[in-house]
């Protein structure tokens, strides 16, 4: 697997609609769930690689990848990566709604699969119509696709001590500008909202962004989220 950070070093990349039979993928990997509503969950991760945004926070590495498969051959491989009682395909990035992953969808949950897409929700492509299909947007500007948002199941937000809204809690400063105000795109009403805290790679930061997560969730009611994955030291 490839490891790597941005940390709003990528290129911004226009979004591709070319019917999305082949793929630009980072990487495909077993292992848990460790953010939102299907936390602790058995999931196979497909990371798309590019991104229409840059995060100066950004601690993925999305863009080291010559990886083009075929959808049929990216099945195959997530297959391959199936654990016992596995049926949960992440779908992240990068942005994976930059590329045409409509194909994609259709063949995994043909095959029984359910799937989670994780989105800054700014894209859209045509969803297919699905209980399986999740959409968890993670907002990191202050609009969204109109199309998706009737489609999100859950939103998920990445919160830093100092930096949200005393009315709601939420993020109130810019992802792409460092120190800039702005008001991240708020939750569709009745829609569950997940809080975590940021990982600034400084223990001091990361207590408070944790302390102000937590702050967060008790006052407004979300749900929080602790990156599982991290501290149970799985990819």
């Amino acid at each position: 697997m490839l490891r790597g950070r941005m940390f709003g070093t990528n290129p911004v990349r226009k979004a591709v609609r070319d019917g999305g039979g082949v793929l630009w993928v980072q990487e495909v990997f077993p292992t848990l769930q460790g953010e939102g509503p299907f936390v602790g969950h058995p999931a196979v991760f497909v990371r798309l690689a590019g991104c229409n945004l840059r995060c100066f926070w950004c601690d993925t590495e999305f863009e080291s990848s010559e990886w083009r498969p075929t959808v049929g051959a990216l099945i195959e491989c997530i297959e391959a990566a199936r654990g016992p009682g596995c049926d949960l395909v992440v779908l992240t990035g990068g942005e994976p709604l930059r590329q045409d992953v409509t194909a994609l969808l259709t063949a995994l949950l043909a095959a029984g699969w359910r799937v989670q897409i994780e989105t800054a929700g700014t894209l859209w492509v045509e969803l297919p119509a699905h209980p399986a299909l999740t959409v968890v947007c993670s907002p990191k500007t202050p609009r969204l696709d109109p199309r998706l948002e009737a489609r999100i199941d859950a939103y998920k937000y990445v919160i830093g001590a100092g930096e949200v809204d005393g009315e709601d809690g939420l993020p109130a400063v810019s992802t792409q500008r460092r120190g800039a105000a702005a008001r991240l795109a708020r939750p569709r009403p009745g829609v569950p909202v997940y809080v975590m805290p940021r990982d600034d790679q400084d223990s001091d930061r990361n207590r408070a962004n944790l302390a102000t997560a937590v702050a967060v969730a008790r006052e407004h009611g979300y749900r929080l989220g602790v990156q599982l994955h991290k501290l149970i030291d799985v990819p």
